[in-house]
């Protein structure tokens, strides 16, 4: 299994291949939206909003977010979820997208796990981003022991972590039959992160 970096929007069709688990787009407006998120959580603008949207409709973000947030900030923040759903219902051939968004100053999921669902792509707007382990690298039989909160690595192999800002799409553990998913889980850091987490609903 392998994880696909690229800056091309049409790669994330290389999630369809079999020796693929994660595909990572950099974003050319990924400084543009740090900057406005960091300004979102300094003022405490963002609860913990979930929604579920169509993925072609463009002004959906911009009626579930919170009105007071300046209007530069929202239009920027609104765009940025309305192409990633757009995307991911387009790749997914889905209609409706789960969208999550969520200000985190502890880790949401501290422990690795697979989330059970098709898909899921996440993108940290700000803070850091979220740790995973290639597939070949984990070690299965620490992973399946509760008792331990040891990270489930193979020796000599690191956990990975994804960029702030990238759209990043990661295989779940119902993709298929052959993969268990994507091995991953918030990043054990007290500061704060904006979250963007979305699912298709297929």
């Amino acid at each position: 299994m392998r994880q696909v970096v690229s800056d091309a929007l049409g790669d994330f069709s290389a999630i369809y291949d079999e020796d693929v688990e994660v595909v990572c787009v950099t974003r050319p407006q990924a400084s543009t939206c740090k900057t406005f998120a960091d300004q979102l959580i300094s003022a405490r603008q963002v609860p913990q909003l979930r929604w579920v949207q169509a993925a072609n409709d463009p002004d959906a973000p911009s009626k579930v977010l919170p009105d007071h947030i300046n209007a530069k900030v929202l239009a920027v923040l609104s765009n940025e979820i309305a192409e990633a759903c757009e995307l991911l219902g387009i790749l997914m051939d889905c209609e409706q997208i789960g969208v999550r968004l969520e200000t985190l100053n502890a880790p949401m999921c501290p422990r690795f796990h697979v989330d059970f669902v098709h898909c899921r792509m996440l993108i940290t707007l700000s803070g850091v981003g979220t740790d995973w382990i290639p597939n070949p690298n984990v070690d299965w039989d620490i992973f399946a022991d509760l008792d331990t909160t040891a990270p489930p690595t193979q020796v000599d192999t690191e956990i990975q972590q994804l960029s702030t800002g990238n759209w990043s799409l990661l295989k779940g553990g119902k993709w298929s039959d052959h993969f268990d998913g994507v091995v991953h889980r918030s990043p054990h850091t007290s500061s704060e992160r904006l979250l963007l987490t979305l699912d298709p609903i297929m």
